[in-house]
């Protein structure tokens, strides 16, 4: 599969969406939206609002990353927000998880399922038939910038090799703390979707277009 880019936009200037959603409509694959409801992580991301305010500016698919409890009701909201995909946590979802990653699909989205640090890729062989995406936390999930978790790696190449005896060919994507040195690993393990935050991309010039740019010389060699 060839390498794709989803900027998180909980990292982007909030003061500047409209001009730095130009940018990325261009030289992104995904948008990838942080939300979170202060319990299953402590902390705040973006909002349902958020997702139906960008989507008349949005011409990449708009990526929902739930970090939350209440499913049913993340699901409904972001779906008629005009999310194009929604990726919901295991551990949240529980045994409900077949039934919600379902119910994402019949909704007109592309399903997902996350993986926090803690969760095993063995524990989510039973579900990947029925995703499109498998997003592995490589970071605590809910704290942007915390550190990376070179303990991933092998996590990651155990999903890659579970896609390949089972024929699948959903997506694997990092989320949390992507960077310059962890990338081609990262690559090498069989990540095909990189989400980029502030030391990716965000972080590296006032320009975007230029920190998209810079991002690409050190990633895509």
């Amino acid at each position: 599969m060839n390498v794709k880019f989803a900027p998180s936009l909980l990292c982007m200037d909030l003061l500047r969406v409209e001009k730095q959603l130009q940018v990325m409509n261009r030289r992104a694959d995904y948008l990838h939206v942080d939300l979170m409801d202060l319990r299953f992580v402590p902390n705040m991301g973006l909002s349902p609002t958020f997702v139906q305010a960008i989507r008349p500016l949005a011409q990449k698919p708009i990526d929902c990353h739930v970090m939350g409890w209440d499913l049913d009701w993340w699901i409904a909201a972001l779906a008629d927000a005009g999310a194009d995909a929604i990726t919901i946590h295991l551990e949240a979802a529980g045994e409900r998880a077949p039934d919600l990653l379902a119910d994402i699909r019949t909704r007109s989205c592309s399903p997902g399922l996350a993986l926090s640090p803690e969760t095993s890729a063995d524990q989510a062989a039973p579900l990947l038939p029925l995703v499109d995406k498998v997003t592995v936390m490589t970071v605590k999930p809910g704290f942007p910038g915390a550190p990376f978790l070179w303990d991933m790696l092998p996590k990651i190449a155990r999903l890659a090799q579970l896609r390949e005896q089972l024929g699948l060919s959903f997506e694997l994507e990092m989320d949390g703390s992507c960077a310059d040195d962890n990338f081609q690993p990262l690559r090498q393990a069989g990540i095909d979707v990189f989400v980029l935050g502030a030391a990716a991309l965000f972080g590296r010039t006032p320009s975007l277009e230029r920190s998209f740019d810079q991002m690409e010389k050190h990633f895509l060699v």
